[in-house]
């Protein structure tokens, strides 16, 4: 047992404080995994377990303004985010490859940029777990499916060893697509808490459209370089980063299909029930 115990504490120690980057060491949150490891599993035992128990037999909380001040912090510091990674690739960059972006392990200000970009990516994925909070609180179990904790759970866990390992190169474009994506994506929610009714935001559809679109991409642009080759970034992560793209691109294109063909052929029949009352 001794021998065990002092096998995972040295590979622990071998990957999490030799191996890791040593420039995102001193921000918040960005130390050992143990505590982000914590709050994933505080997150999925409240999601699956703890929450829904203690709503059974309470009404819904009323959180509308809250939800309101959420969606719209989301939306102002996704699109933020998403104009700065623009910033940085289209314009600061010399030549950024679209092919294999090293990653610039530098205290420049280009590496640096990477690391804080990295970090404040990070933070919205944490922050993001208050998303499904809300669902739980509000009573609405049926929104947490398996996708939704899924991929909100996975995010966090995937941001934080992005930042301590690969802060920035290829994975840029991750974050470009994300925010760019989230911050559409929060405006919409953000409409709805409004009060607008699903019907009259007629581009939710393709929201959904736009976010498949970005998940084939970015199996292309990880599985590029991976069928090229010389690309001189973690081959692993570029694996990881790929599969996870098909996986998850699989999962919401499952997704659209039971709600947009089921939403589409009620719409048919309904017309048809119309036409055939005049």
């Amino acid at each position: 047992m001794a021998t065990f115990v002092s096998f995972v504490t040295k590979n622990y120690n071998d990957l999490f404080f030799k191996r890791r980057d040593e420039r995102s060491v001193h921000l918040p949150l960005a130390g050992s995994p143990l505590f982000i490891i914590g709050i994933v599993c505080t997150y999925l035992c409240f999601v699956l377990q703890y929450g829904p128990r203690h709503m059974l037999n309470r009404k819904p909380y009323n959180v509308l303004n809250m939800i309101k001040i959420y969606n719209l912090i989301q939306m102002i510091a996704n699109i933020t985010l998403f104009l700065h990674i623009c910033y940085n690739v289209f314009l600061l960059y010399d030549n950024f490859s679209f092919r294999c972006q090293p990653i610039d392990y530098s205290i420049s200000r280009v590496g640096m940029d990477e690391v804080y970009f990295s970090y404040a990516y990070f933070l919205l994925k944490l922050l993001d777990l208050a998303d499904t909070v809300f669902f739980v609180l509000r009573k609405k179990q049926s929104h947490v499916s398996f996708l939704h904790v899924y991929h909100h759970s996975f995010m966090v866990l995937t941001t934080y060893c992005a930042l301590v390992f690969v802060p920035g190169g290829h994975v840029l474009l991750l974050g470009l697509w994300n925010t760019l994506v989230h911050a559409i994506m929060y405006f919409y929610y953000f409409l709805s808490s409004l009060g607008a009714q699903n019907h009259s935001i007629w581009w939710k559809k393709y929201l959904t459209r736009l976010q498949l679109i970005q998940f084939i991409h970015l199996a292309f642009h990880f599985g590029r370089p991976l069928l090229s080759g010389n690309c001189n970034f973690p081959k692993f992560w570029l694996w990881y980063g790929f599969l996870q793209a098909i996986f998850v691109l699989g999962l919401f294109l499952d997704f659209y299909i039971k709600t947009y063909n089921k939403t589409d052929k009620s719409i048919t029949s309904q017309r048809h029930c119309e036409k055939n009352a005049k």
